[in-house]
């Protein structure tokens, strides 16, 4: 028989709470409050609504790590980095001389 599990608001002891409720074939056999540890008949309880399904995760789950070959670390612009980093200290050290050059 085809077993599953879906989420209900459920009225049991007057008291109406979200609930986990196991079905066997179509009919309800089992519930669990959220939150609970016991399990109660379903006679003892009334369906009052279903809960919509949870979210599902638009994110796909990332592979092992330990499967992926280790990446290397990017090198290509490091020495593009050096050379405009030393071309900024030798415009800031030399804008004056330059200027009145121009000037």
């Amino acid at each position: 028989m085809d077993e599953r599990t879906e989420y209900w608001w459920v009225r049991h002891e007057s008291e109406i709470q979200p609930a986990e409720v196991g079905f066997v074939g179509g009919i309800p056999v089992h519930f669990r409050f959220i939150g609970t540890a016991g399990r109660v008949q379903a006679e003892a309880a009334e369906l009052i609504e279903r809960l919509p399904a949870p979210p599902v995760s638009v994110f796909k789950p990332q592979a092992s790590s330990a499967v992926a070959a280790p990446s290397k670390p990017q090198k290509s612009g490091s020495w593009l980095w050096f050379i405009g980093i030393l071309l900024l200290i030798f415009v800031v050290q030399c804008s004056g001389p330059i200027f009145d050059a121009i000037k």
